[in-house]
């Protein structure tokens, strides 16, 4: 490995829109060395605050049908969750051959804040995207208005909060870059 490998895989990475992944289906053995390489992220404390709850297969549908059952109680209590966005999730879960949810173990001593946790949590989810990338995947983070809904269908603790999923899967196409602007416009040096 060298700078210019790393360098081309991060220009590399793409989100792709489940839309435009095909059923191939991804072998159990790549996805445990992706959240692999996301278990090395770095963190405080060593507190290693990810959790991925993988959802393949025939348990797609199965999560999906608990999550509509989870809505429609919340919303008998008032919760305001459009269906659109229920719908929209839910095709997300049909297109994708595999759904990782991206959970934060949130340290129960408190010795750190919140927010170094789930950037911990993004890291991993980074280095899960990148390996990704360099296995021929394709991947979409999405995260539902309605994630706070949904503790009891990923049997989440109360120190652990939910951030979206990470849809996994082969695209029917390559994505172009969309470019980034110049990073001279977003550096001042203080020598």
């Amino acid at each position: 490995m060298n700078l210019e490998n790393i360098t081309q895989l991060i220009k590399e990475r793409r989100t792709h829109p489940t839309r435009f992944f095909n059923d191939k289906e991804v072998p159990k053995e790549l996805i445990k060395q992706l959240l692999e390489n996301g278990n090395w992220a770095p963190n405080h404390k060593k507190t290693e605050p990810w959790r991925f709850v993988v959802i393949s297969g025939e348990g797609r549908e199965k999560f999906v049908s608990e999550v509509k059952t989870e809505l429609e109680e919340a919303q008998k209590n008032g919760a305001d969750i459009p269906g659109d966005k229920v719908n929209k999730f839910a095709l997300h879960f049909r297109k994708a051959p595999v759904a990782v949810a991206i959970i934060a173990n949130l340290d129960e001593e408190h010795r750190l804040p919140e927010w170094e946790e789930m950037a911990a949590v993004s890291m991993a989810v980074q280095n899960i995207w990148l390996s990704a990338t360099a296995a021929g995947l394709s991947a979409f983070w999405a995260t539902p208005p309605f994630i706070s809904q949904l503790g009891s269908c990923l049997d989440l603790k109360p120190n652990q909060k939910s951030m979206g999923f990470l849809f996994l899967g082969y695209a029917n196409r390559p994505f172009p870059a969309n470019g980034r602007e110049p990073i001279e416009d977003k550096i001042t040096w203080k020598e």
